[in-house]
């Protein structure tokens, strides 16, 4: 998958994105207009909502306008809508603090701060997005393609014998209760065999007939239900980490972007120090654990990669936290309080997309070489299969020609021939009784033939 494709596809504006969104960027603007005048509580709630509400707007709207016209979206369109909907944001903010609490908009450093947010957010996440989705249709087509292969091996190694005795099976016992089922009925019969009954059993003989040769052209062994073809969300992301030091790098860009701006400008340059600071150490950490994992026990960090993730980024949260209530960098601690929140969430949501931006995007690469390696593997064994399948096929039906298919026609020409003319109680009796030899003969012929008696033609 390449960055147009995942940029310009349908992740670039879609709700999910908004969603994600809506919980950082509400975090901020509580943040932010923590030094906001504003009469009522509720008010920057309300401004958080109405931010969101007018950029999604945009992003859907610029998104559904953009796909009339590409079926991939360029880069350049969909970063302008991007940066038209964090304008809008700065622009919405601003609009109420003015209106509401009468402080100064200050539009040029809203817009600005969103813009640069959104430039570092937005790609990466809608990147990881778009490569988990693949990742969940490559491994659901691997499974796929490892189950239909573990299904056609072993037909691969069976012999033309083994072959010609499963077709032979799996005749037998689809048309066994057909036959059975007729016996009973013209035993039923046999003193009342009037034309109707006569008429309907031939019919019912044709329609045996007629199983027999399509099962001659499409018989097979049961198998199992194959895997879904989307895989699951914990199977998509069991993976180890790499680049533990790549990744950790990457979430500490995005987190200060996220937070030390506002925090810089509510609290002071100390604690945007104190920011700093706590988040590279949450990244060290984040990175030090799956590296460290790597050098003393590799095979635990292939079996456990979710596990081992998810540990070192619970980790970082602790040590950023515990920095920013302790360090004395910032000494008034409730400043510490009110940014922890969004650091801890910031760090989470960069955790989660840089490793899919980074780990699955290899992965997948990877994945797709399988795939293709496997797929034509597949084919080759099933057009082997196919070939090997349709001779012993060919050569049953010669063998079932004359023994089953010809008694099965026989009767029915008898049958038809009682059904047209005028016949007494005896004829119908030797015609029941003949009947009936004839489609014992077919049972026995029928068995035999599933037990290997019948040869075929070389």
């Amino acid at each position: 998958m390449t960055v147009r494709e995942a940029l310009g596809g349908p992740w670039a504006a879609h709700w999910v994105l908004l969603v994600a969104f809506l919980p950082p960027s509400t975090l901020i603007v509580l943040l932010r207009e923590t030094v906001t005048p504003f009469p009522e509580w509720w008010w920057p709630l309300a401004s958080a909502l109405a931010q969101h509400l007018v950029t999604g707007a945009v992003i859907m709207l610029g998104g559904a306008i953009a796909r009339r016209f590409h079926t991939l979206v360029p880069v350049p369109t969909i970063l302008s809508i991007w940066a038209l909907g964090a304008g809008l944001r700065g622009f919405v903010a601003g609009t109420i603090a003015q209106q509401v609490a009468g402080v100064d908009p200050e539009f040029f450093t809203r817009i600005g701060v969103w813009t640069i947010v959104s430039i570092v957010w937005v790609p990466p996440l809608v990147y990881a997005i778009a490569q988990f989705e693949r990742r969940r249709l490559i491994v659901g087509a691997l499974d796929v393609t490892e189950f239909e292969l573990a299904r056609e091996r072993p037909r691969a190694d069976a012999t033309s014998a083994e072959v010609q005795q499963q077709l032979r099976h799996a005749i037998a016992e689809s048309l066994q209760p057909a036959l059975i089922d007729l016996q009973s009925s013209l035993e039923a019969t046999r003193s009342s065999l009037d034309r109707a009954s006569t008429a309907e059993l031939s019919l019912r003989l044709s329609q045996l007939h007629d199983d027999t040769t399509d099962l001659l052209d499409s018989a097979h062994t049961p198998t199992a239900a194959a895997p879904p073809l989307r895989a699951s969300l914990r199977r998509a992301l069991d993976v180890p980490p790499r680049y533990p030091w790549l990744t950790a790098l990457l979430v500490a860009i995005a987190t200060i972007t996220l937070v030390v701006f506002d925090v810089w400008r509510i609290f002071g340059p100390l604690a945007a120090v104190e920011v700093v600071i706590s988040t590279v150490a949450a990244s060290l950490v984040i990175g030090a654990v799956p590296a460290s994992v790597a050098v003393v026990r590799p095979d635990a960090l292939l079996a456990n990669g979710q596990r081992t993730t998810l540990i070192a980024t619970l980790l970082g949260i602790f040590v950023s936290t515990f920095l920013m209530l302790n360090s004395g960098i910032d000494p008034i601690t409730w400043h510490g309080l009110l940014t922890v929140p969004l650091l801890a969430i910031g760090l989470t949501i960069a955790s989660a997309t840089y490793l899919a931006t980074i780990v699955l995007a290899d992965s997948n690469a990877e994945a797709d070489v399988q795939l293709t390696i496997l797929q034509h593997e597949l084919t080759t064994i099933r057009e082997q299969n196919e070939q090997l399948v349709d001779r012993e096929r060919r050569r049953l039906s010669e063998l079932m020609h004359g023994p089953v298919q010809g008694r099965i026609a026989a009767c029915i020409m008898a049958l038809n021939f009682h059904a047209a003319g005028d016949n007494d109680e005896e004829q119908a009796r030797f015609l029941t009784d003949s009947v009936l030899d004839h489609l014992r003969a077919v049972s026995r012929d029928l068995a035999q033939i599933a037990a290997g008696v019948g040869r075929s033609s070389p």
